[in-house]
């Protein structure tokens, strides 16, 4: 579903299952999408409402304030998508579309947002007097000035292979291993203190995990957890 998504806008996503389970609710509303912008921080959807004289702030805990803590257990992955989620994401794609662009980027999820008059965000936003032709403009504005119109190129962490990979990614994220390869890295990124998760982290991941083969395979050559780790700390010597 996220394959056309920028960066930026996965990364919102992501943060919108986060503020979900912080309320323990088992799916994803407008209001969650909301939380997960303003979390991001750093894209064109927070920029264009601090430009536009938003409180960022504000609008967060006005959200929160709307929002009933559930009762659902906490789970790792998607969660089911509200009606009204189903409708900001086929918006933001329509949106997408009017700016001529091959991606869902964060200004187009806030306009879709926006035009779901019955959700949260949509009052909080228009109670803060954010309408959607300024937005719609200043969105416009931002992105012509740094960004070529081609692609969200600036807030893009791939650069010009991102919709390539983003296309790819869809595969991976199907599958049950890759998951459980990664879960794998995060905890070898948190053992290293580290704060993204690198290659080497994805490696060490794949040599923790017997069921892969790959263990097995690079054994003989001396390619090891207790060899590497010796290396990392070879290098953080020089």
């Amino acid at each position: 579903m996220y394959e056309r998504f920028s960066d930026r806008a996965r990364h919102a996503m992501a943060l919108a299952n986060l503020e979900a389970s912080k309320f323990n609710h088992d799916y994803l509303a407008p209001a969650h999408l909301m939380l997960g912008l303003i979390a991001e921080g750093e894209c064109v959807a927070t920029e264009a409402m601090r430009v536009l004289d938003v409180d960022l702030r504000k609008v967060r805990d006005d959200v929160r304030a709307q929002l009933e803590s559930g009762s659902a257990k906490p789970s790792v992955g998607r969660r089911a998508h509200t009606k009204a989620m189903k409708s900001v994401i086929e918006t933001s794609i329509k949106e997408a579309r009017k700016f001529g662009h091959r991606y869902v980027g964060t200004e187009h999820l806030l306009l879709a947002l926006l035009q779901e008059e019955d959700a949260i965000p949509s009052k909080v936003l228009r109670t803060r007097g954010l309408a959607v032709e300024p937005l719609r403009q200043k969105a416009l504005e931002l992105l012509q000035a740094d960004v070529d119109a081609g692609h969200d190129l600036k807030h893009s962490r791939h650069g010009e292979l991102e919709w390539i990979h983003q296309q790819e990614l869809a595969k991976a994220f199907r599958s049950p291993m890759f998951w459980h390869t990664l879960i794998l890295a995060v905890d070898a990124a948190n053992r290293k203190g580290a704060d993204e998760v690198e290659p080497l982290h994805l490696l060490l991941a794949l040599l923790r995990d017997p069921s892969n083969g790959i263990a097995e395979m690079l054994a003989p050559k001396g390619v090891t957890v207790e060899w590497v780790n010796e290396q990392i700390l070879g290098t953080n010597h020089d």
